[in-house]
């Protein structure tokens, strides 16, 4: 466990070294996708407003997060670690039976449950146990990923309300559990963090009590299948250990708002729940570039060029293609830019020209807190030393931050191999519809929401965006022209553009409240 010098004011890290973090925040990592980021955020944000000694959205210091998550073992272990229920039901036809034999059953099997664990108070709460069987189908079918093949500790209902948020853990053949960070890695943490930052605090915690905190039909029924709480294990002390690095950053406020754009929509609140996952996960993305592009100094604005998917390819694909893989590279161009720069000093450069291997040692555990360097570094040149770091520090960003790129956006619909050899940017309708309603009030010519998307997140989809390709010969207007009448054509079959004349088309905004 380590505390760095170099993070302020954050408790303890438990990691071999600090390089990501330093950049980006402890942690982002891939198999934490968009829908569990978002899941594990919700356990934070529920168990800070519930707590009387804190502040909602609020940072009294930056990166003293303590929060106490649920484990909601019961129901884990009703929903998902229940494979006997359809031969229950098969093998006894009278009620009494059913249940009887499946208590027997659950008795053996609850993991991580003591052994007094008691599931008889089911049999109150349902007239039937078909009844019973009926509802966890239907949770098991609205699950989050519920297709999955992760272990049924790591499986996790759709966020109906209260009754449904816990923690990922992982339960040993012995029944004890422990938080995991495989796919709960903090990710959530960091998104809480920076809605703190967004100073729209007041107005997000009111959309969430209307939507997610409040009782209703669905969270009873998840309720149901839960003891008292006190007879539910809960874990023994807060989660603490989440980082941002310092400060506010327009892209937090930019997120809020376009959640606060997709809460005010006149829809269902679960409906808008995919749409806010969509956008965390693209201002994520947006963060993880920016930041990169900002730790390599680079001075040039975060941009992706987006293929519309047509019949034939042409420069549009090219430069998509060409788009994603210059992002692509910014991370691992960032943790090297970042050593790089600490190496850079005066304190480094001396131990290096007098090959002062205990002063590297030294500056090592200070500025990247590396405590566990081989011994037989002892035995070798100060240059040898710094490359075998800068080897192990992008062999651990490679195993895990830099891959978000890419499996976040294909997730959220950004990025696709479809009809190509290689990954490029284009927009799925998922994505699409997000970018409406975050975007159009209530109807927008065509033209400036071209123009917004440019200017909100760097998307260069027409002509008018793409005038540096021209400039450079990269590319031909007619190729763009045509990639914008294709997503003009895409959003028109969605039912999100409707066209006044041949010249004149105007994006609209179905559930924006100023058209009911």
């Amino acid at each position: 466990m380590i505390t760095s010098s170099n993070t302020s004011n954050n408790k303890s890290i438990e990691v071999d070294m600090l390089v990501d973090e330093e950049i980006w925040g402890h942690r982002i990592y891939n198999e934490q996708t968009p829908w569990l980021c978002f899941l594990e955020f919700l356990g934070v944000l529920y168990a800070i407003n519930k707590d009387p000694h804190q502040q909602t959205f609020v940072e009294v210091e930056p990166n003293t997060l303590s929060y106490l998550p649920q484990y909601r073992l019961y129901l884990r272990n009703i929903l998902f670690n229940n494979p006997r229920l359809v031969a229950v039901m098969k093998e006894t036809t009278n009620e009494e039976g059913r249940w009887q034999r499946w208590f027997s059953y659950m008795q053996d099997s609850g993991a991580g449950l003591s052994a007094q664990a008691d599931f008889r108070y089911l049999q109150q709460r349902f007239e039937k146990f078909s009844d019973f069987v009926k509802v966890i189908d239907f949770l098991r079918g609205t699950a989050i990923e519920g297709d999955s093949n992760k272990r049924w500790s790591s499986k996790f209902v759709f966020p109906y309300g209260p009754a449904c948020f816990y923690e990922d853990v992982s339960v040993s053949t012995r029944g004890s559990v422990t938080n995991d960070r495989r796919f709960f890695a903090r990710t959530g943490e960091i998104l809480y963090l920076m809605l703190c930052r967004s100073n729209r605090g007041p107005e997000l915690l009111l959309q969430f009590e209307n939507i997610l905190f409040k009782e209703n039909k669905w969270n009873k029924i998840v309720r149901a299948l839960q003891p008292d709480a006190t007879k539910e294990p809960t874990p023994s002390k807060a989660r603490e250990g989440a980082y941002l690095p310092g400060g506010t950053r327009q892209r937090y406020q930019d997120l809020a708002d376009d959640w606060l754009h997709i809460f005010r929509c006149s829809m269902p609140g679960y409906d808008a729940l995919p749409h806010i996952v969509t956008i965390m996960g693209l201002h994520m993305l947006l963060y993880i570039l920016e930041r990169a592009s900002e730790t390599i100094r680079h001075s040039d604005r975060v941009t992706f060029v987006l293929e519309i998917i047509g019949p034939e390819k042409n420069s549009v694909h090219q430069l998509a293609t060409a788009s994603y893989q210059e992002n692509n590279r910014l991370s691992q161009q960032a943790v090297e830019a970042y050593i790089d720069q600490k190496i850079s000093t005066p304190s480094w450069q001396d131990a290096i020209m007098n090959n002062d291997i205990e002063a590297i040692r030294q500056l090592l555990d200070t500025d990247f807190s590396l405590k566990n360097a081989e011994k037989s570094d002892l035995d070798q040149d100060a240059e040898k030393i710094i490359k075998e770091f800068k080897n192990r520090a992008l062999n651990r960003h490679q195993k895990h931050l830099e891959k978000v790129h890419g499996v976040w956006g294909g997730v959220i619909g950004l990025s696709s191999r479809r009809n190509s050899r290689y990954t490029r940017y284009t927009p799925k309708d998922i994505l699409l519809k997000t970018l409406v309603l975050c975007t159009v009030t209530g109807r927008m010519e065509f033209q400036e929401f071209l123009h917004q998307l440019y200017t909100k997140y760097g998307f260069i989809i027409g002509q008018k965006q793409a005038l540096q390709y021209f400039d450079a010969k990269k590319a031909e207007q007619d190729d763009f022209t045509m990639n914008a009448k294709r997503l003009e054509d895409r959003l028109a079959s969605l039912g999100l553009l409707k066209r006044l004349s041949d010249a004149c088309a105007y994006v609209e905004n179905p559930f924006a409240q100023e058209l009911q």
